[in-house]
């Protein structure tokens, strides 16, 4: 692995620096390839993090396309239906305007608005 020898490269040259300066005295400073060590520690900590989040993340967002789908499927069902249903509106309305159109109230007026709507009723099932 090239970054595994890049690594090891850097912390052997670190140690040799350190050896040739010396270590530094202890007042809280923390040695060079100590803390190198320690970086390189909590990186690969990070990357694994990082792998875990993007693999959850992954999986919500797959669920979440699914249940998009899944709702557009039906979104096209309830749309198929009231388009049937907005058609057979239309192939009924034309036909028989007088069945539905309001008629000005007039006495004996019932009987004949019953009787129309009545035939309208027969050939709309007919016609299906």
């Amino acid at each position: 692995m090239a970054g595994g020898t890049a690594s090891e490269a850097l912390r052997d040259r670190v140690s040799r620096l350190e050896n040739f300066i010396g270590v530094p005295e202890d007042d809280g400073a923390v040695p060079l390839s100590v803390s190198t060590e320690q970086h390189a520690i909590e990186l690969v900590d990070f990357r694994r993090i990082l792998d875990d989040f993007m693999t959850e993340m992954s999986a919500k967002i797959t669920n979440i396309m699914e249940d998009v789908v899944s709702l557009t499927d039906v979104v096209k069902i309830n749309l198929k239906s009231l388009e049937d249903d907005v058609a057979l509106v239309k192939q009924t309305v034309p036909a028989h305007p007088g069945a539905i159109r309001e008629q000005p109230k007039q006495e004996g007026r019932e009987e004949e608005n019953r009787d129309v709507l009545c035939i309208a009723v027969e050939d709309w099932a007919a016609e299906r």
